[in-house]
């Protein structure tokens, strides 16, 4: 057999599996990411974007240790609805001993009281509003670390992913490159192409390997925070789906302020946190007198005589009316206002920088799904079919070169997808709703 027509036969098939590499690389496939190796026998557990934001809410410690704050301030409702003071039972017993003209005829002489704190200015209202806004004010504050820690969870879901197919772009770049040069390497054996040509290409395997480090431990890191926000030590996982491009957003960037001023949780809680100083400033201006300590008082005296009667102690304000503690409180709520102005403040600015994010990412993506790599793929196939032809100037160099430049074209296109996602993340914290991000599907708890 001709050894040049076994060479081109083996060119050809060579060309053949180079670009059906690329055509696999360029359309891309649905993604099951491992996030670790699974031990033997075990199974890896299929997580989605809504399932990996149900397990962190479910199992994560961190959001768990939050959760009992709410315990803490259903104890102080409970301190609240209980009266702040025990009576208190006071006796004296004491031996009556005197001459004969002092009459005694009872030589025990007896005192009883019972005493206590009378609270006559409405206090208990007072403590029991300050308590019960403690309360939901706490609730409404572990629901804002709850959504942010789901937003941090899809954050991380997504980083995975982007990370993981960004490595896989780099490993497809250095095997498409490595087959390129042998098929150099076939044109210079066959006077085509020059040794210097060989020499460009194979400098571009390794300035491709040269990736695969950084890419590498880009990806190792992404993959330890998403089981930092997941709460997981160890374990494996099945990673399904990840940086979809989700449809337009509906509503306009009023209405989802509007979402945002009705949902955000720290802003429920910076207005319950406005009404708990208002009722323990007005607790203290209650308390500025102090209170009246009152009960029924009983003796029996030397004389056999009883008395029976009841007790009244009033303090006298005249050094101490609570001024400091009252400007204290007055102080607080004044802090409590300015801190609801700022967050309010704070979700204008969150919504609207998320929205302007989305906005122009989502404009990134689409010119990139919709313009430049359609237009680059038409290159290649154009620049292919003129190189089969050997057309002049359409040698394989130029061919590696469109290759080079649409990869490069894909690889930007995954940073736009991946921008796209954080400004979705974004918004769906600025908003206070989790399922913005999450997409289609059941949405997590």
């Amino acid at each position: 057999m001709n050894p040049h027509v076994a060479s081109g036969r083996r060119f050809r098939r060579g060309k053949v599996r180079w670009f059906l590499g690329l055509a696999v690389l360029v359309v891309g496939a649905p993604l099951a990411f491992p996030a670790a190796p699974p031990a033997e026998g075990e199974t890896p557990t299929p997580l989605s974007l809504g399932g990996a934001v149900r397990w962190a809410l479910e199992n994560n410690p961190e959001i768990a240790a939050l959760r009992q704050q709410r315990g803490i301030a259903a104890a102080g409702v409970v301190i609240a609805d209980t009266y702040p003071f025990n009576p208190i039972w006071e006796a004296s017993v004491r031996a009556a001993v005197g001459p004969p003209s002092a009459g005694i005829t009872n030589s025990v002489s007896n005192q009883h009281r019972v005493f206590i704190d009378v609270e006559c200015r409405g206090q208990g209202k007072f403590r029991r509003q300050a308590a019960g806004t403690a309360l939901s004010r706490t609730e409404w504050e572990i629901a804002q670390q709850e959504v942010a820690l789901a937003v941090r969870t899809l954050r991380a879901f997504d980083a995975v992913i982007y990370r993981f197919r960004k490595r896989q772009l780099v490993s497809d770049t250095v095997e498409l490159n490595r087959e390129a040069a042998g098929l150099v390497k076939e044109l210079v054996k066959n006077g085509r192409l020059t040794a210097a040509d060989l020499i460009v290409i194979r400098t571009e395997v390794q300035d491709a390997r040269a990736q695969l480090g950084p890419g590498h431990a880009s990806y190792v890191a992404a993959a330890h925070d998403f089981y930092r926000a997941l709460g997981a030590v160890e374990g494996s996982f099945n990673l399904q789906g990840g940086l979809e491009i989700p449809p337009p957003l509906e509503a306009e960037t009023d209405r989802l302020l509007l979402a945002a001023l009705e949902r955000r949780a720290d802003l429920r809680a910076r207005q319950l946190a406005v009404q708990e100083a208002e009722a323990r400033l007005w607790l203290e201006v209650a308390n500025r007198y102090g209170n009246v300590n009152a009960g029924p008082a009983y003796e029996y005296d030397p004389t056999r005589i009883n008395l029976i009667g009841v007790q009244f102690a009033v303090p006298l304000p005249a050094f101490n009316t609570h001024r400091g503690e009252i400007q204290q409180r007055e102080a607080e709520r004044g802090r409590a206002v300015l801190d609801l102005r700022q967050t309010e403040v704070a979700v204008r600015q969150d919504v609207r920088a998320a929205a302007a994010r989305l906005e122009q990412a989502r404009k990134w993506a689409d010119a990139y799904r919709n313009e430049i790599r359609p237009s680059m793929e038409r290159a290649l196939k154009d620049i292919r079919a003129l190189f089969e032809a050997r057309a002049a100037g359409a040698d394989l160099l130029r061919v590696i070169d469109v290759q080079r430049k649409l990869l490069r074209a894909r690889d930007t296109e995954l940073d736009a997808v991946y921008e796209l996602r954080q400004a979705l993340a974004d918004l769906a914290l600025a908003v206070g709703d989790p399922a913005v991000a999450v997409g289609p599907g059941p949405a997590p708890p």
